[in-house]
């Protein structure tokens, strides 16, 4: 009986001793746990802090790329103003360029003569001697002078007549007559007529000479017959 009753307490003690054990394995697994908690948080809280440091270089990133791109934009439209304004330049200055040269002082002037005398048709008075022609404003097929350049032009014309003879030449400019030069039995014999005009003439007006139908003008090798003229000045 005695060995009974001192086992009891005994298991007893073994009992208590086993379940503390075991709560101290238990507080040590929780701590540990604890722990482990806390060291996951910390890390999540650094990882947490790293997220929000990335995102805000990420949002400041893209602000950089918005201000870029819109810079860039600015950068395109000034280079196409700055491309519109070359390209204005230089039309402006071809512009300039080609007026000044246009408005070089140009050498024009022609004289002609007649080697033979002619009885008119109402056409236009043919030249076979050409002393100068610079510039080519007098055209040897049409016996026309085309104006190269606008300007002012001087012209000049004399024939030799015979006073049994009407003698009635006309300078005609782009069809039109703009003056004349008439000789009709003044005196007996030869004589000289002829006119001078100042005309202000586009480039390409044409300014020509014509005889009257059946009027006469006398020429020989002494070339009495002849047309002149000459630019002025340019417009």
């Amino acid at each position: 009986m005695l060995t009974a009753v001192v086992l009891v307490p005994l298991l007893l003690l073994s009992n208590t001793l086993a379940q503390d054990d075991t709560i101290s394995e238990i507080q040590k697994t929780i701590y540990v746990l604890e722990h482990r908690m806390n060291t996951a948080e910390s890390s999540l809280v650094k990882a947490l802090g790293r997220v929000a440091v990335t995102e805000s270089k990420l949002q400041q990133a893209e602000t950089k790329l918005v201000q870029a791109d819109v810079k860039r934009v600015q950068l395109e439209s000034e280079l196409k103003d700055m491309k519109n304004t070359d390209t204005k330049n230089s039309a402006a200055i071809a512009g300039l360029l080609s007026t000044l040269q246009g408005k070089q002082t140009r050498h024009i002037a022609f004289s002609v003569g007649r080697s033979t005398s002619l009885t008119g048709t109402g056409a236009v008075i043919k030249y076979d001697k050409i002393w100068l022609n610079d510039g080519n404003g007098f055209n040897t097929g049409t016996n026309h002078f085309v104006a190269p350049v606008s300007g002012v032009y001087m012209f000049t014309y004399n024939n030799l007549y015979h006073s049994s003879k009407r003698s009635h030449v006309s300078l005609m400019m782009n069809g039109k007559k703009v003056q004349g030069s008439s000789a009709n039995n003044l005196n007996s014999g030869f004589g000289m007529s002829g006119n001078e005009i100042q005309l202000r003439l586009q480039k390409g007006d044409s300014v020509w000479l014509e005889l009257y139908k059946n009027d006469f003008i006398y020429s020989d090798g002494a070339l009495y017959s002849s047309f002149n003229g000459q630019l002025i000045y340019q417009n």
